[in-house]
């Protein structure tokens, strides 16, 4: 039985490929950007930074990314379907978001864009196939195939969809949705090592252990060597391109991470994101408050809202950074520790609740007493 010390050893070079590509790849990519004038203007609302930055940064991190994986490929043996399949849809995500970085599509063709993709990846891996099953087992429920099937792949399609445009809106400061999907990445390492080491324990038979930490860890290296470039202040952004790609990454992660109908992994992965599932929710929860419509730009975001109270770009990086990292520690603890399902729900749940206290008590829920006219966020999938 590998231990996590031996799948790091055996895996971890994926990262840093990812890693050494990405931070060759950026510098050119910000040149190629200002050539072709492939830039985001500042508008002192949704865009406060001083000066027009390029973008392409999503295009150096899914270089990195997809590179990493054509060389894992070789040695995936019976993965490599799913492994390829995975990037191939990687990359047409990639290719969406650029095409949105450059022509502003609208989020109700993008979000068509995302599911069409999504949904192909789904369809030819099967990797949503028993997900209803899985969620409905513990409750006495089994639905037949001809349910079951069709509502499983509803589900993962919800999940990755979800993720993508979670990460999408998270991607309002510099250095944060690459930070933050950074550390997420890394819990999904680490339930991904876990997970391999279970499955080696009962000997099970096919199961994706090769890529789960393959994924988890080109993510990792791509996002880490994004970051120099674009933390603040930042010399270039990531785009659509590249926050469609982490979070459609991270959805893949989540469906990956049910096997055998055991949901507590899969339930590890949500928590794991729950951060930029957080703020989504309470994006969407401010504007339906404020009767904007949900794709409507604004600073709904907990991070504008903690910029707008006086405290730094950098230092609420920071700080989500710090969150992103209990999410992941909660996350990755409740699983290597084996707890019980229902005590997992539980600590969950309570986990759940004490955010949604924390976001009322300090006023984060409130809508703006005077909502500024909607225009069209770029950041909605």
């Amino acid at each position: 039985m590998e231990s996590f010390g031996a799948l790091l050893r055996h895996y971890g070079w994926y990262a840093v490929l990812a890693f050494v590509l990405t931070v060759f790849a950026t510098p050119v990519a910000a040149r190629l950007a200002w050539r072709l004038g492939v830039l985001d203007v500042p508008d002192r609302d949704l865009k406060p930074h001083a000066r027009p930055t390029p973008y392409l940064g999503g295009a150096a991190i899914c270089l990195g990314w997809t590179v990493a994986l054509l060389a894992a490929l070789p040695g995936a043996g019976q993965e490599r379907h799913v492994l390829l399949a995975i990037m191939l849809g990687g990359l047409a995500t990639t290719a969406l978001g650029l095409i949105d970085d450059v022509r502003n599509l609208s989020p109700k063709l993008r979000l068509l864009g995302c599911a069409l993709i999504a949904g192909a990846v789904i369809l030819h891996t099967g990797i949503a196939d028993d997900l209803a099953i899985s969620i409905l087992w513990p409750f006495g429920i089994t639905p037949p195939p001809v349910v079951g099937i069709p509502l499983s792949f509803l589900l993962g399609l919800f999940i990755v969809l979800g993720a993508c445009n979670s990460a999408n809106l998270i991607d309002g400061l510099d250095g944060l949705c690459a930070g933050v999907t950074a550390v997420i990445s890394l819990g999904f390492f680490v339930v991904a090592g876990a997970l391999a080491i279970y499955v080696a324990l009962y000997d099970w038979q096919h199961a994706k252990n090769a890529t789960r930490l393959i994924l988890s860890l080109a993510l990792l290296g791509s996002t880490l060597g994004f970051l120099p470039f674009n933390f603040n202040p930042a010399r270039i952004f990531m785009g659509d391109a590249g926050s469609m790609l982490l979070g459609y990454n991270c959805g893949m992660m989540i469906l990956l991470l049910n096997e055998r109908g055991v949901l507590r992994w899969t339930f590890g992965g949500l928590m794991i994101f729950a951060l930029p599932i957080f703020d989504t929710a309470l994006a969407i929860v401010r504007r339906w408050r404020a009767g904007r419509p949900i794709f409507a730009g604004d600073r709904s975001h907990f991070y504008d809202q903690l910029v707008d109270r006086g405290l730094s770009v950098r230092r609420v990086v920071v700080i989500s950074y710090g969150l992103a990292a209990v999410y992941a520690i909660l996350g990755c603890g409740t699983v290597v520790l084996a707890i019980r399902m229902r005590y997992l729900l539980v600590i969950y749940a309570l986990s759940v609740l004490a955010t949604i206290a924390l976001i009322i008590l300090t006023g984060m829920a409130t809508p703006e007493q005077q909502p500024k006219p909607g225009v069209p966020d770029r950041s909605a999938a």
